[in-house]
């Protein structure tokens, strides 16, 4: 019986890891900074081989050694002192007419994302549902995601990535024709985990719809909403309120159900203030109203209130300033108005206001009273507060 080969296996999306025959390379710990690159480049393009020049300028192109060739004798010497060490004496690394390469014959690789790569390209262009399953999970996260800000590493991460969403995309098609949802929803929950974009909360969603489970499906709605609106000010997409709407108009209520329907629409607390409501309950409320004062006079104004930085310049991106003082001018607004006004938040530095039954006229009184409270904020000085009147 002959002598099973070694095998080193180096795992590269998401955080990098290797072993071999079971044994864990000191990843981060021995092999680290350009010695580490070095390792995880050579078995990347461990077919191919890499020119000099080019793996000069992946690990030094930035210009800050003096000495770029001589750095990179060092790392390839370190380099293979370390593989004597933790894999036996042997020649890894090849060097032939200026190329680089791991030699196959010493120890042979196998690298995830190469296999990745391989299968989702064969995948794409056979449209074979077992491969794109497969290609989909291999990715089990960013190309070496822990070393993000190393150019080369960034140009095979987005490739990577945009390859892994077509095979998503294209498998999501395949098994929804299939009808074999419970695979389907097996990739899709990874590729939430992975990416909690609108994108694949929707693949959900219309995976769970499909399988009449409209329940779970407006919880992810529900969930994804407060994610995007409450934390990033996004309002839900059409194609996220279509979902919405799909869903209410299949779920069902019992009679036990329904007898208590009165009082879960009530508010819970009698609250004093105006009614703050998440922004598709906010466009709810403004177009029932809107479609009341045709028939009863009531004077409805629409104002948007937002904040600037203390130049006047917007807070997008501001960080901790945005967010404490979205919160500052929420609780400003909620402690002005009455209880028959309507409120949201629109962005993280904008607010949509509605007043119900007052004239144009008081708009500048009332947002003075609001600009009056959030004064009380040690903040304030850093920000602008202006309004605006919509209708």
């Amino acid at each position: 019986m002959g002598k099973r080969q070694r095998v080193l296996k180096v795992y590269m999306m998401g955080t990098a890891f290797a072993e071999c025959d079971g044994r864990p390379l000191p990843i981060g710990a021995a092999l680290s900074g350009k010695v580490l690159q070095l390792f995880l480049i050579l078995l990347y393009y461990h077919d191919s081989g890499i020119k000099r020049e080019e793996l000069l300028h992946m690990l030094y192109g930035n210009g800050e050694y003096a000495s770029p060739s001589g750095s990179l004798r060092a790392a390839v010497f370190r380099l293979r002192k370390l593989l004597d060490e933790y894999l036996s004496p042997g020649e890894y690394i090849r060097t032939e007419g200026g190329i680089y390469r791991w030699d196959d014959r010493a120890l042979k690789a196998y690298v995830d994302a190469r296999d990745f790569e391989d299968t989702a390209l064969c995948a794409m262009e056979t449209e074979d549902g077992e491969r794109l399953c497969r290609a989909c999970s291999l990715y089990s996260g960013e190309f070496l995601s822990q070393m993000a800000g190393e150019k080369w590493i960034t140009v095979v991460s987005v490739r990577c990535q945009e390859l892994y969403f077509k095979c998503l995309r294209k498998v999501s098609r395949l098994l929804q024709d299939k009808m074999e949802y419970t695979a389907l929803l097996k990739l899709i929950n990874t590729a939430c985990e992975l990416y909690p974009y609108e994108e694949c909360q929707i693949m959900k969603m219309d995976c769970l719809i499909s399988m009449k489970r409209f329940r779970e499906a407006m919880q992810v709605y529900k969930r994804v909403v407060k994610q995007y609106f409450e934390e990033q000010g996004l309002p839900p997409s059409e194609r996220m309120l279509e979902r919405f709407r799909l869903m209410s108009s299949q779920i069902r209520y019992t009679a036990d159900m329904l007898k208590d329907v009165r009082d879960s629409l009530r508010e819970r607390e009698a609250a004093q203030g105006p009614y703050y409501c998440a922004y598709p309950s906010f466009i709810d409320c403004y177009r029932l109203l809107a479609r009341m004062s045709e028939r009863i006079e009531v004077e409805n104004v629409l104002i948007c209130v937002f904040l600037l930085d203390s130049r006047g310049k917007s807070l997008e991106n501001r960080g901790d300033l945005q967010k404490e003082a979205a919160r500052e001018l929420c609780a400003a607004i909620g402690s002005t108005l009455r209880r028959g006004d309507i409120f949201t938040c629109y962005s993280p530095d904008q607010y949509l206001i509605l007043l119900n039954g007052s004239p144009k006229e008081y708009c500048q009184a009332i947002f003075r009273r609001i600009e009056k409270n959030l004064r009380r904020w040690p903040g304030f000085r850093k920000v602008t507060l202006k309004y605006e009147v919509l209708g």
